[in-house]
């Protein structure tokens, strides 16, 4: 049984291995065939997407993320300093999109780089988190149902020079709940920057 099981775990990371997961039906027929179960045993699981750092489009996976919203996306950072991506949230909320971001505490007392003087000069609502030792997350909420997320943080070093992942979960409306139900409990907790 435990060989079944380790076999079984070894099989989905390999399905977690490629860079892109845009057939989440295959991966869903994939497990269930190795369980022994029928395809309507389990429901399917959500798209998803993959990248990596270095020089494997992490950056870009997490623009992709925010190109893609149409009405809202709520962030939970620890370390932000990634231009691009601070642009990528400006456009969107220049666009009229809902953005909000909360930031570690560190963010704003301890780093020379961080963006949040741009995303707030632009107009971004963002808030610190003054409540936990270490905000540490690293996630975006997009439209109610779509999740990024992964060990990345949206900064330079993390597309340069470590090894980090992003993984976006597209079109799952309840794991995005969870994650909004954490973020907004960082959002009321956190004290606000920049006058916002």
């Amino acid at each position: 049984m435990k060989r079944r099981a380790a076999f079984i775990a070894l099989a989905v990371v390999a399905l977690f291995a490629s860079r892109a997961f845009a057939d989440g039906d295959l991966i869903h027929r994939t497990i269930s065939a190795l369980q022994g179960n029928s395809a309507e045993a389990m429901p399917p699981p959500a798209a998803m997407e993959l990248a990596f750092s270095p020089g494997g489009g992490a950056t870009d996976l997490v623009i992709k993320a925010i190109q893609s919203a149409h009405k809202t996306i709520h962030v939970a950072s620890y370390s932000f300093t990634s231009r691009p991506i601070a642009h990528a949230l400006i456009a969107a909320h220049q666009a009229g999109i809902d953005v909000a971001i909360v930031i570690d505490h560190e963010e704003v007392e301890q780093r020379r780089h961080s963006v949040a003087p741009l995303l707030t000069n632009a107009g971004v609502p963002l808030r610190v988190d003054i409540v936990h030792a270490l905000l540490h997350d690293k996630y975006m909420i997009i439209d109610g149902k779509n999740v990024e997320t992964g060990s990345f943080n949206y900064t330079a070093g993390a597309e340069e020079h470590n090894a980090e992942n992003v993984l976006v979960l597209w079109d799952d409306p309840k794991l995005a709940s969870a994650y909004e139900a954490n973020w907004q409990s960082l959002w009321d907790k956190a004290e606000s920057y920049g006058g916002q």
